[in-house]
């Protein structure tokens, strides 16, 4: 199992790709610091970052974008007006800007996302454990409904963007399961360690969710 942990969910997916594709990572990925975000996306082509397909990269590599990082460099104006504004957010993410909200992206039919903003902000780690692990069986009861495993997860937590005078925080974190899995107990126990990776005292966190 391989673990990959970012500020947002494109960074989040890079970093496990490292984890599995390193040996020397221990399986664990942790691209908080800028600095390790850069030296990573140097190395990995355009090809392996998430929502950039077959076709897109063609087209991306034509323009001598070869690189993740020669991605996340490129002129936002420019991303939007040759591609879409989707392309701009990944670009976006990839400098550790969190746009491509849970709720609002436009995930294929094969992700399954559970999420819930609280009614009152939580700091105990166990009350997000008992938050996370009712999404993670509402989310593999859908799975089950279509008769579906589930291969890779992923969890983030986040404090509220609107309230600027709160000390603001925003993680996600990614797994590829080793065997894929339809048992609910699999699930809800990764998940939850994929959380304790995140979680972080003093923080008053407004929302959380298991994809």
């Amino acid at each position: 199992m391989c673990v990959g942990i970012a500020p947002t969910r494109t960074l989040a997916k890079l970093a496990n790709y490292a984890a599995k594709k390193y040996p020397a990572t221990g399986g664990v990925v942790d691209l908080t610091e800028p600095a390790r975000q850069r030296r990573l996306m140097a190395r990995v082509p355009i090809d392996e970052v998430w929502g950039v397909g077959r076709k897109l990269s063609v087209k991306l590599q034509a323009m001598g974008i070869q690189t993740t990082l020669e991605l996340a460099d490129t002129d936002l104006k420019t991303l939007r007006k040759r591609f879409s504004v989707v392309l701009e957010r990944t670009a976006q993410e990839l400098n550790g800007v969190a746009c491509l909200h849970w709720e609002d992206a436009s995930a294929p039919k094969k992700q399954i996302m559970c999420s819930r903003s609280f009614g009152q902000p939580l700091r105990n780690l166990s009350d997000l454990e008992e938050a996370v692990g009712h999404y993670a069986t509402r989310t593999m009861e859908k799975r089950r409904a279509r008769q579906q495993d589930a291969w890779e997860l992923t969890v983030f937590v986040r404090t509220n963007p609107f309230k600027a005078d709160a000390p603001q925080y925003s993680r996600s974190a990614s797994i590829r399961l080793i065997q894929a899995a339809q048992d609910s107990r699999v699930v809800v126990k990764e998940s939850i360690a994929l959380l304790r990776n995140l979680y972080r005292e003093g923080f008053d966190y407004a929302k959380t969710g298991v994809m």
